[in-house]
């Protein structure tokens, strides 16, 4: 009986082995059927993968680039206004410096000379009918402006007033051939009248007159009001002598003066109220 339990254990060992080996055999068969299936399909569908994967990988950049374009576009319009604030911040800051740098000089002048009775002008305008000798200022009766005062800057002389009105006064410039002021060479003293632009005097620059003959005029004389005349006090800086020549008749000789002042620039003058004040007063 023991023998007979024996080779029933035994023969039962043997049926579990020769199932699994079966099971084992039909899975391996299997596993290469499907492979052998789904390779083909793999490689049929493989090029419809790569083009979806392709087309969805252009899309998705093509949304990229148009968001970015966009992004670009709004930081290029809000840096173009940074840059146009910006460069109206320095536009007025050009302009402030330069008009706190004339307004500084003109207070100088003003110190250096409290024997005049100085009144401050802006230059509003030009005459129509005569641009480049005449201009307006915006002070006039009300400021006790009237007519023939003379007319200043920081530089030197600008004119004289010609016409006057409440709040403005024309003045009549340095380089107008109708305009004529007693002047003379600093260094040695000679006296003559200057003209304005007249010839032979080049554009932009006046004749003095009557100088005698003899005077040892020579080119960098500086030229200076000489108080003749009551309109223009004494002193008054005109110009630079750029040229000396005698005239036709050797009996006197002239100077050609190019003006301190820079009457394309007016923007702040003076108006001097007492003509007749001494230079030399402080």
């Amino acid at each position: 009986m023991l023998r007979l339990g024996r080779y029933k254990k035994s023969f039962l060992l043997v049926l579990v082995v020769a199932a699994l080996g079966f099971t084992a055999n039909i899975t391996a068969r299997n596993s290469l059927l499907f492979n052998k299936i789904e390779s083909p399909a793999i490689s049929l569908l493989k090029p419809a993968q790569e083009l979806f994967s392709w087309i969805s990988g252009g899309v998705r950049n093509g949304i990229e680039s148009v968001a970015e374009v966009f992004y670009l576009k709004r930081e290029n319009e809000a840096l173009k206004k940074q840059l146009a604030e910006l460069e109206e911040y320095r536009h007025k800051f050009l302009e402030y410096r330069d008009e706190n740098a004339r307004l500084r000089r003109m207070l100088e002048f003003k110190e250096k000379n409290p024997q005049y009775d100085l009144v401050a002008a802006e230059v509003i305008g030009r005459d129509p009918g005569n641009w480049f000798n005449v201009i307006i200022i915006n002070k006039g009766k009300n400021s006790g402006i009237t007519k023939d005062m003379a007319v200043v800057t920081e530089r030197g002389l600008v004119g004289y007033t010609v016409d006057v009105g409440n709040n403005w006064a024309k003045v009549l410039m340095l380089l107008d051939n109708r305009m004529s002021v007693s002047a003379m060479i600093q260094r040695t003293r000679d006296n003559g009248i200057l003209k304005g632009n007249i010839a032979p005097a080049p554009p932009g620059h006046a004749k003095m007159v009557f100088l005698p003959a003899d005077a040892s005029i020579v080119k960098g004389d500086v030229v200076i009001t000489s108080g003749m005349g009551g309109i223009v006090p004494k002193g008054i800086i005109i110009g630079e002598v750029v040229e000396v020549k005698k005239e036709t008749d050797n009996l006197t000789q002239y100077a050609i003066v190019k003006p301190a002042v820079d009457f394309h620039k007016l923007e702040e003058v003076f108006v001097i109220k007492n003509a007749n004040a001494d230079p030399g007063r402080e």
